[in-house]
């Protein structure tokens, strides 16, 4: 059985994700742990982050706004978690998942302490408004825990 490690937030419900996920359920017997790095509500990306909507998303533009504070922000990240592992577990695959450090990479380390994987599935924004393409999450994570990193990066930021 092939154990990925899938490290997202705001990008779970993002139907990219969902098409890699359902690949490697299709692929054959495996199982999901879910690790959602709790952005704290300052970090989320908003309108003014030079991100320009294609013209079926204008309406983000004006009516979304990010969490106000870092308990809405868990409670997003909590409530993204829940519902993928929900989705997962309808399928009939086996997920279990957590929300972790701020620091993917932090949480990372802290999922392995008592987990072992085969790939880690990194789920990110848009390169525009991507911190952890900007720090280079995906090859950081590759390097240090020596595993392959397959990165799923969002065409359009759909907040949310």
């Amino acid at each position: 059985m092939r154990r990925y490690l899938v490290v997202a937030n705001q990008t779970l419900p993002v139907a990219e994700l969902g098409d890699e996920l359902r690949k490697r359920i299709e692929a054959g017997p495996c199982s999901f742990f879910v690790l959602v790095p709790n952005t704290k509500a300052a970090l989320y990306p908003t309108a003014a982050d030079d991100f320009v909507p294609p013209p079926s998303m204008w309406w983000w533009v004006t009516d979304y706004a990010g969490p106000v504070s870092d308990k809405e922000a868990t409670e997003q990240a909590e409530q993204r978690l829940r519902q993928v592992l929900a989705d997962l577990a309808a399928l009939g695959v086996a997920a279990e998942g957590e929300l972790g450090s701020s620091d993917p990479l932090e949480a990372m380390e802290k999922v392995f302490a008592d987990h072992q994987f085969d790939e880690i599935i990194v789920a990110t924004l848009p390169h525009r408004v991507s911190r952890w393409l900007g720090s280079d999450l995906p090859h950081q994570a590759e390097r240090r825990f020596g595993l392959p990193v397959t990165t799923i990066t969002m065409r359009h930021f759909i907040p949310g």
